[in-house]
């Protein structure tokens, strides 16, 4: 099981997601460097669990249509690979990142105009590259308000996994955003497991709430491929050690 080490961009600063309540994110505070740059946390990440392939969520992006393009290119140029959320709504948007290779785009349910959209960036960018995020807060679909968008009629969580898996991905990550930074769990266990069950050659990706090294395993046990982690390994609570066991 591979562990990603979450990068929380605000204001082009490293954050400390908490809830989904993104106005009250605050700078994040890391035993492993005193700064919030995303290249030093990333370097300081690295140094400390071996990792260089992460998750980036580009709130600037996200939030406020600014895609921190010259920071995606600082990190490839450092030899970090990574899944980029930076709020794609139509598969279009991500023709400025089609000269980044080192990134897989991540649509989200959160932003994305429907599944049509989907469809096209995995036309665009390949299965491999493209990952659909199941975007959930407290257990329901997080869908954006783009009209006509086909996502808004469902209430399943499963069956929008379905119609999405229809497209052709090949990755998808369930996360709900409630959960994030809390370390109360991920709140998809049910999710995953029947996701896992029904689809067994998907790459599984979850997250949000992680506590410890027990919740690592558990996610495991339900059958992710791969787990973001943010809060629990600056905190202390995710060593290296442990890290290094899974990796």
């Amino acid at each position: 099981m591979k562990i990603l080490p979450v990068l929380d961009i605000l204001n082009q600063t490293v954050v400390r997601g908490v809830a989904g309540q993104r106005d009250n994110y605050q700078s994040i505070q890391s035993r492993l460097t005193e700064s919030n740059q995303p290249l030093d946390i990333a370097r300081a990440l690295r140094d400390e669990f071996q990792i260089s392939e992460f998750y980036v969520a580009d709130l600037d992006a996200i939030v406020h249509g600014k895609l921190n393009l010259d920071l995606y290119q600082n990190l490839l140029d450092n030899e970090f690979t990574f899944l980029l959320d930076c709020g794609l709504r139509y598969a279009a948007d991500s023709q400025p990142l089609t000269s980044l290779p080192g990134i897989s785009v991540v649509a989200g349910l959160e932003t994305l105009a429907g599944p049509q959209e989907l469809g096209q960036l995995v036309e665009q960018w390949g299965s491999q590259q493209t990952a659909f995020s199941l975007d959930l807060k407290q257990g329901q679909p997080l869908v954006s308000d783009v009209p006509h968008n086909e996502y808004a009629l469902i209430k399943d969580p499963l069956k929008i996994a379905e119609l999405s898996l229809s497209q052709g991905i090949q990755q998808m990550i369930l996360l709900d955003l409630a959960q994030v930074g809390t370390g109360k769990g991920t709140g998809t266990e049910e999710l995953c497991y029947t996701v896992r069950s029904r689809y067994p050659e998907l790459r599984l990706i979850t997250g949000g709430g992680i506590q410890n090294c027990n919740d690592l395993m558990a996610q495991a046990k339900l059958g992710a491929d791969a787990v973001l982690v943010a809060s629990a390994l600056h905190d202390g609570r995710i060593d290296r050690e442990a890290v290094l066991s899974l990796i």
